[in-house]
């Protein structure tokens, strides 16, 4: 006992400190890897920039690019030529600098008639869509198998016009890459801590979906706001089924509904408000025959909505009728009230929409420049303005006389957009503007009311909760950007830059077998954005520092590349197609396409490191889980975005991911708006940060 008396306390004190040394040495070795990892990062880091120094040195040493017969280049004017008045910066009277002076109503020239009689004018509006409704979303206890939701029918083809007013079920196809899309978003929704500690925040999360089973994609786009108001286009072919004898009516589709708002559209170009404190306005219509706004006068109604709690409303009619895009005319969206006069819920400014540059760079080197230090700059001073610019990596051109873009053109739109500034505008931390980035499809249509070629844009938002009620999913330009209480165009800058690129747009067709990089994008973000809208289930996408959509959005991109060449590389009919066919056009366009899925891979993972939840696709970015937040976790997250640093901020995305483009031979058309539309004087357009 005496022995043991003894030895006891000192075997405890042993093994005390050979623990102690323990946990000393482990920590050190954490220490060393974390410093270790984060040096290692911040050499490739360095090595990346000079070897993109270098290769811009030797690119712009190299003799001028040529028509390769892949780029559509054939631009009608040359550099620095404005097509339309360019306008001076502001000296100080910002108003009357891009407005014009004050307007004196009681000078203001009347028209000598007004259509008071709104069906005398109804032939002037065009529905929005063909099959056009607003998603309802049925009760816990009355949902249909396979995520049926209820559409109020707007709008129907004339063969279905029983339809219009009626509440139809709407049902996916039982098409097995259908059905595969909608089990592979389905998910159980039920709120965690954190979705609903950022409903107390003010954020609108689907409040009606929790607790459900199994929730579909239909339904979350139904669900999402606290009301049935999300308005839908349907997607063509919509089979749709008419049960005479029970009163039914079904509709079936294969590709998500896109959000639209308003029931009718009309271009117009606004002469005056009717009242010093009236949200009437006189407006002209655009005559087809004779090309001008010298069509029927109406009063129409563009209301002024309400400020956010930090006082800025998301659009005003303030001057709207003295901006620089009226003379060009706007598309107007929305429907008529009790009254009979068409209420505005959306505008788009015709010229954003037009194909017809305002300014055009050729060459690699003036179009790289461009991006890096032209496209955003001075944004305060442009206020209330928009411009088109066309960058194309040649420097000669061959037929000088033909349009760049022709009819059914399609090409991928790369979208972000900055801040808002001014006296009641936004404090970014750190000075920071993040802003926020998207993909879109913008396709060459012909014109309804003018018959000039135009583009028509759909976005493919990934966009976390927030308190605006914007939702995830495809949205036409009108819905996202032009409409008056949720859209971006009144408020922010904006930079839509539209690609077109054959080896990405044009569809491969390898004896039968068909592989389409376009549609392969377009799934893969269908899928992001199915699932940002239920949070995989805890109801919520969150963004932070280390986690946002723009990486969501990149990850489709990483998706699509390793799809599609996955799917070539397995396949011996495609290996020996390109083999026998060395010198075919669609074996050019399939090699840039590889080119560039190598090259943008460079962006998406500079460091060479593919992160692991791209490489699973078992989560996204801004989308939280229930791990216990520990300091490691937040060390792994920050890991993670460091090795995807290239997709941290929109801008930077949106600049590199164009650039690869351009050194690929795509030409690229930028439409920058900036606070268009009516006049907020407490409130400036701000660049987003591209560090």
């Amino acid at each position: 006992m005496a022995a043991f008396s003894l030895i006891g306390p000192t075997i405890f004190l042993v093994s005390g400190q050979s623990f102690n040394q323990f946990i000393l040495t482990l920590g050190l070795i954490i220490l060393a890897v974390v410093f270790g990892l984060t040096a290692f990062i911040f050499i490739r880091i360095f090595l990346n920039w000079l070897q993109v120094k270098f290769e811009n040195y030797h690119l712009f040493r190299r003799s001028p690019l040529r028509n390769n017969g892949h780029l559509t280049a054939n631009i009608a004017q040359p550099e620095n030529v404005f097509l339309e008045p360019r306008f001076v910066e502001s000296d100080g009277n910002l108003t009357a600098t891009i407005f014009g002076g004050k307007s004196d109503i009681s000078i203001a020239f009347e028209p000598e008639t007004i259509c008071e009689n709104s069906a005398s004018v109804s032939y002037l509006y065009k529905p929005i869509a063909l099959w056009h409704g607003r998603l309802i979303l049925p009760s816990n206890e009355q949902r249909h198998p396979y995520g049926t939701v209820l559409l109020e029918v707007i709008n129907a083809p004339k063969k279905y016009k029983n339809f219009i007013g009626k509440t139809a079920f709407l049902k996916w196809s039982t098409n097995r890459e259908v059905q595969f899309f909608v089990h592979a978003v389905s998910q159980d929704i039920n709120f965690t801590q954190e979705t609903k500690k950022s409903q107390k925040s003010g954020n609108i999360h689907p409040e009606r979906l929790n607790g459900w089973r199994n929730v579909g994609p239909l339904e979350t786009l139904a669900g999402s706001r606290l009301e049935d108001s999300v308005t839908v286009m349907l997607r063509r072919p919509v089979i749709a089924i008419n049960y005479s004898s029970s009163d039914r009516q079904e509709l079936t589709i294969d590709r998500e509904p896109v959000q639209i708002i308003g029931r009718f559209c009309a271009l117009v170009s606004i002469l005056q408000r009717k009242e010093p404190d009236s949200d009437k306005f006189i407006v002209r219509h655009f005559n087809k025959t004779s090309q001008q706004f010298d069509g029927a006068a109406e009063i129409i109604r563009i209301p002024q909505i309400q400020p956010d709690k930090n006082g800025v409303a998301r659009s005003t009619n303030h001057l709207i009728e003295q901006s620089p895009l009226n003379p060009d005319g706007w598309y107007i969206y929305g429907e008529r009230d009790e009254d009979s006069i068409f209420v505005v819920q959306a505008i788009e400014p015709r010229k954003i929409a037009q194909l017809t540059p305002d300014e055009t760079h050729l060459g690699l080197k003036k179009s790289l420049a461009y991006l890096n230090s032209k496209n955003w700059e001075n944004t305060p001073a442009q206020k209330g303005q928009v411009k088109r610019v066309l960058l194309t990596p040649n420097d000669g051109i061959e037929n000088a006389s033909i349009s760049p873009w022709q009819e059914g053109d399609i090409g991928i739109v790369i979208h972000s957009f900055g801040g808002i500034g001014g006296k009641k505008g936004e404090r970014p931390p750190l000075g920071i503007v993040t802003g926020h980035f998207a993909f879109g499809v913008a396709k060459v249509v012909r014109d309804r009311f003018t018959s000039e070629l135009r583009f028509d844009i759909e976005y493919k938002q990934v966009y976390a909760h927030n308190p605006d009620g914007i939702v995830a999913g495809s949205s036409k330009w009108q819905s996202y950007m032009g409409d008056l209480q949720r859209g971006w165009l009144g408020d922010r800058p904006v930079c839509d830059i539209i690609c077109k690129l054959d080896c990405v747009c044009c569809d491969y067709d390898f004896d039968g077998i068909t592989l389409s990089p376009l549609t392969e994008l377009n799934q893969q973000l269908d899928i992001m954005m199915a699932r940002y809208r239920s949070g995989d289930g805890t109801g919520a996408s969150l963004v932070t520092p280390a986690t946002s959509c723009v990486q969501d959005s990149s990850q489709a991109i990483y998706a699509t590349i390793k799809k599609i060449t996955s799917e070539i590389e397995s396949n011996p009919q495609i290996q020996d197609w390109l083999k026998t066919h060395p010198t075919h056009a669609q074996t050019q366009r399939f090699h840039q396409l590889v080119a560039l899925g190598e090259s943008l891979e460079k962006v998406l993972m500079p460091l060479g490191i593919v992160r692991p939840d791209w490489r699973k696709n078992s989560r996204l970015a801004g989308i939280d889980s229930e791990l216990k937040k520990t300091f490691f976790v937040g060390i792994a997250n920050l890991i993670k975005a460091a090795i995807s640093y290239r997709t941290m901020l929109p801008r930077r995305t949106q600049d590199e991911i164009a650039k690869v483009l351009l050194k690929q031979g795509a030409f690229l058309w930028i439409i920058r708006t900036n606070q268009v539309g009516g006049f907020d004087p407490d409130i400036e357009p701000i660049a987003p940060t591209g560090l």
